[in-house]
């Protein structure tokens, strides 16, 4: 059975890193925000359209993947409940196997990583204050929602 895994976390906490390291691993890696550098968002902020637009392309990924028995690794911050549950039953609809791994780090270490990054395909740069808001707004997954933990820092 093919496994797809569901990176969970804001930004700067290591999802990428992990990412990186499964596909290393010969896992099909599938990232937000290489996709929108790669159709041309440089400011971290793709318009709602586009994020529908890569949220399709990627679904058809997935399910191509899963019928290859491919280790799929979704890189995203799946901030709400909501997103989570609609990946999940995607995946379920598919039969593939769904693994979600919540990759968190305290404010401060994410305050930091942010200040040493520069814009990039993996790298959507923040002021503080947006970091600040996006943390408090997180909706991390509870004891209901089945997951693992990764903690970075």
């Amino acid at each position: 059975m093919a496994q797809v895994t569901l990176l969970c976390g804001p930004a700067c906490a290591g999802k990428s890193t992990l990412a990186r390291e499964l596909e290393a691993g010969g896992a099909l890696v599938l990232s937000y925000d290489r996709e929108a550098w790669a159709r041309g968002v440089r400011d971290g902020k793709p318009s709602q359209q586009l994020m529908h637009e890569i949220d399709d392309d990627f679904h058809r990924q997935v399910a191509d993947a899963v019928s290859a028995d491919r280790h799929v690794v979704l890189d995203a911050s799946l901030s709400t409940r909501g997103v989570r549950d609609r990946w999940r039953m995607r995946c379920g609809a598919m039969d593939a196997q769904v693994e979600l791994v919540v990759v968190r780090a305290p404010l401060e270490a994410l305050l930091e990583r942010s200040h040493e990054r520069e814009a990039g395909p993996e790298s959507v740069v923040l002021s503080d204050e947006e970091l600040r808001d996006y943390v408090a707004g997180f909706e991390w997954p509870g004891d209901d929602e089945r997951h693992r933990t990764v903690d970075t820092a």
